[in-house]
């Protein structure tokens, strides 16, 4: 473990430890700690190993605790036989045991002879960049009306559906959306993936983990009443963006 760059940038690499050893829990517990104090993460895998159990439990860490990351392939330069399909096949494979970090960029580098080590430098600032990245309510709700149209909620037990009414950008580091919905049990794990994937193919967040919050509307929502109306006034007066009301939005699913 070392510093990578500043600003509590962490470089994270497996130690080729045995499994169980003292030691080796020592090296992961100082690793979670370093992970916990930094901003971005760079998860280190040994090219002629690939992910190790070490790096798999290294990676669930780092998406849980919402940090931008960037998985280094290092020693890329000592796998034979490679062609222009080689790292193609071997992100695949990485992203297929690594999924907790589906959306971590890939750098393939040589530590000991320095090549694309700068790569790693610019992805890592990158993935700082987009963990702090605020979308405007307006954009954030065309692209989760155009998803709803793409794919509507399902349907729940009694014929209820599932609707959702408007979205915002509730934090950073990580980005943080909440959705206000009819009834947040009515959307099942798969609709709320689909629904983070929409969010990346249209507005990116590479390198960054997102979180989507899911919130059920109250009955009181459904009601101006006056401290609603001084509220809104209020917000408006501070330029700070305020959030439509429940009241008079037309649910994006029909």
């Amino acid at each position: 473990m070392r510093p990578l760059i500043p600003d509590n940038s962490v470089i994270c690499e497996d130690d080729t430890l045995s499994a169980g050893s003292r030691t080796e829990s020592l090296s992961v517990n100082r690793a979670f700690r370093a992970i916990r104090r930094a901003d971005v993460v760079a998860l280190v895998i040994d090219a002629m190993d690939c992910v190790t159990e070490q790096d798999f439990r290294l990676g669930e860490r780092i998406a849980r605790e919402g940090k931008a990351c960037i998985i280094v392939v290092n020693k890329w330069d000592t796998v034979p036989n490679k062609d222009a399909t080689s790292t193609v096949w071997y992100d695949r494979d990485v992203r297929e045991r690594l999924r907790c970090l589906d959306w971590a960029p890939t750098v393939y580098c040589s530590a000991s002879s320095g090549q694309r080590i700068r790569k790693i430098l610019e992805a890592a600032v990158a993935a700082g960049e987009e963990r702090c990245r605020r979308l405007t309510t307006a954009t954030l709700n065309q692209v989760i009306r155009d998803a709803v149209a793409l794919k509507q909620p399902p349907t729940g037990r009694g014929g209820k559906k599932g609707r959702i009414y408007y979205c915002t950008q509730a934090g950073i580091k990580p980005p943080t959306f909440v959705f206000f919905v009819n009834d947040a049990n009515l959307f099942p794990e798969i609709y709320r993936r689909y629904m983070e994937k929409q969010l990346r193919l249209n507005v990116g967040y590479p390198g960054t983990p997102v979180r989507l919050l899911w919130r059920s509307k109250l009955k009181t929502d459904r009601k101006d009443g006056p401290n609603r109306d001084a509220s809104s006034r209020s917000s408006s007066s501070s330029g700070k963006e305020s959030s439509p009301s429940l009241a008079n939005m037309v649910p994006f699913s029909q």
